[in-house]
């Protein structure tokens, strides 16, 4: 589904929502069935349907499985035949050096299978997990408005399939899994609003509340699929080549069935993102919100400082691993964890912080100040210390207000002014105001807009000499979808002008999808008292971004190739900028345009003699 479906979809939840509204006000709301329903009659037909398809493909045994991609906006249900995947094929990948990489498979069991174990053979650092289907409201997938229906949705990634129990009946609910002194409590998360809170109700910081170490056991249901999500990781000193393996599908140690594998670790490793239209600019990968705050996070754990702290390096990690890796913001106050970023291996370049000035509540417009001016002269001063002295010569953001009007614009020039001294990058969220009334003394913004329009709501701001630029809002995050969420924070923002992935929001679940009036929560990621779980939308992001290392790495080999190779490099250096060039931005098969960009860079580094 391309960005015009989703933005579509979105609109017409918008209008249905403005009818519901009123309902959530109500401590009786209600919930709507019928999509449950609806899932639910569909999948006592196609089950018996897939049964006998399977049956025609004479595999072996009681249990197979079809090699399907990890990144899809197919939603996997399990009577969804997967119409993109292989029948008993090997499931395979392509990653670079230090690189981490999914891939995917699901089992289809002729029979109900109580304790089925897997088990991975394959000499590459991997991690195993069951793709858990539960429920979310009926805009799950497609859109980040509220909706009162509720639906099986994909999205965990799980150990322990058990640790969210999902009751499929009348009633449709999620029960979140609380394990107390070898006791497990299952406790109601899908509540309506008015009964969210209070004695009894869940917290998903609770030390009772967490993930298995490694995959569990699990059970396979007659004529269901079942998906499995594998990440596999490189080693930055990995030796390139092709490693095979297996995943044995074992009950009672006794051999079900295998699954093929196929690994390939490139020669390289991928470089930091940079801009497409501008390759000297650092291509900032972030999520509004994503940098933890220690003093939330002590709260969360009833003030004891050593699992918050625990809790909020593994948040840290996290957000390296998928990527994230401009999310650290700092304000004067949390510099004692730059230590930690740096092992942890962020790029400081660039940096978010605060222009350290008083708040001029000038919101509806007005005048500055003696005063105030003043202020912005030593708040300005005051920054350009402060980070100097901690990120020396890197770039600094720091954001001001959020969706400012003209007024406000117009009213805080004079404080820009002072920040342009130090050469530092003050910006906002928001929309033509910005440009309009004070588009010279910006030099970053996330435009309300889409992806897919970044070339042009981009333009003035980059022919005024802005650097950072990006969208937010449509759609903001929220929706399930993987493919979606790496088309829409990577290669489209990317390819159309965008320097920046700085979407509103990294939202950290409410595991209650029904939570909310207008806007489901808006989430990427969930939390329990380890630090933040994986989802596949999670991974989306990530994969985002590898998109867009990929087609920096492609975009230096071919400058690399123009200045210093023969006349075949040269010509092997435009086929691949041409390539980019003439990608359908919105529908262009992801998955192929990964490989096709592996193609070129491997030609290029060939012609180049690496």
């Amino acid at each position: 589904m391309n960005v015009s479906s989703l933005k579509t979809v979105a609109l017409s939840a918008l209008f249905m929502q403005l009818s519901v509204c009123a309902a959530f006000a109500d401590s009786e709301v209600r919930v709507d069935r019928s999509v449950w329903h609806s899932q639910r009659e569909r999948a006592e037909e196609l089950k018996k349907v897939n049964a006998e398809r399977i049956k025609a493909m004479k595999g072996e045994g009681d249990v197979v499985h079809f090699a399907v991609p990890a990144m899809s906006e197919l939603m996997r249900l399990e009577d969804t035949w997967p119409e993109d995947g292989q029948f008993n094929g090997t499931v395979k990948t392509v990653l670079a050096k230090g690189e981490f990489e999914a891939c995917s498979f699901q089992l289809f069991s002729l029979k109900n299978l109580e304790n089925v174990e897997l088990d991975v053979d394959l000499k590459l650092e991997n991690d195993l997990r069951v793709v858990k289907l539960w429920f979310q409201n009926g805009n799950g997938w497609v859109s980040y408005f509220e909706d009162v229906g509720l639906k099986l949705t994909p999205e965990l990634l799980l150990h322990d399939e058990n640790l969210i129990k999902v009751v499929k009946d009348e009633e449709p609910a999620n029960y979140a899994r609380v394990r107390k002194d070898g006791k497990d409590k299952f406790l109601w998360i899908t509540a309506p609003r008015a009964a969210e809170s209070g004695a009894g109700s869940f917290n998903q910081y609770d030390e009772g509340f967490v993930d298995a170490d490694k995959l569990q056991p699990v059970k396979l249901e007659k004529n269901s699929f079942k998906q499995f999500f594998l990440t596999i990781k490189a080693a930055k000193d990995q030796k390139p080549g092709v490693y095979k393996g297996v995943v044995k599908v074992t009950r009672k140690g006794k051999l079900l069935h295998t699954v093929p594998l196929a690994v390939k670790v490139l020669p390289f490793e991928l470089p930091l993102p940079k801009g497409y239209l501008n390759p000297k600019v650092s291509y900032v990968h972030s999520c509004m919100g994503a940098m933890p705050s220690l003093g939330r996070i002590t709260s969360n754990f009833g003030g004891d400082k050593e699992k918050a702290m625990k809790y909020f390096r593994n948040h840290l990690q996290s957000l390296y691993d998928h990527s994230m890796f401009h999310s650290p913001y700092f304000n004067g106050s949390n510099e004692w964890c730059i230590p930690m970023l740096k092992e942890i291996g962020f790029p400081l370049d660039v940096v978010m912080g605060s222009p350290l000035v008083p708040w001029y509540a000038l919101n509806f417009g007005g005048r500055m100040s003696w005063q105030n001016v003043m202020d912005a002269k030593k708040g300005a001063k005051k920054c350009h210390e402060y980070y100097s002295k901690h990120f020396p010569g890197a770039t600094v953001l720091c954001p001001h207000g959020d969706e400012q009007g003209t007024a406000f614009v117009t009213a805080h020039r004079e404080m820009f002014r002072e920040y342009e001294k130090y050469g530092i990058h003050l910006g906002c969220a928001g929309h033509g105001a910005l440009l309009y009334k004070g588009g010279y003394a910006y030099s970053f913004q996330p435009i309300g807009s889409r992806p897919d329009n970044m070339y042009e709501s981009t333009r003035p701001w980059r022919e005024i000499g802005a650097d950072y630029l990006g969208f937010y809002a449509c759609q903001h995050t929220g929706s399930e979808n993987p493919q979606f969420t790496r088309r829409q924070h990577g290669l489209l923002g990317w390819l159309n002008g965008a320097t920046m992935s700085f979407n509103y929001e990294f939202a950290i679940g409410n595991f209650n999808d029904l939570y909310a009036v207008l806007y489901r929560p808006m989430v990427i990621t969930y939390a329990n008292s380890q630090g933040l779980m994986e989802t596949i939308q999670y991974a989306g992001f990530r994969e985002a971004c590898d998109d867009i290392r990929y087609g920096t790495y492609l975009k230096q080999l071919a400058d690399e190739c123009l200045k210093n190779g023969d006349v075949d490099a040269r010509i092997t250096a435009k086929k691949s900028l041409m390539y980019l060039a003439m990608l359908n931005r919105e529908s262009v098969d992801l998955n192929l345009a990964r490989l096709e960009m592996i193609r070129y860079i491997m030609e290029m580094r060939k012609a180049l003699g690496k």
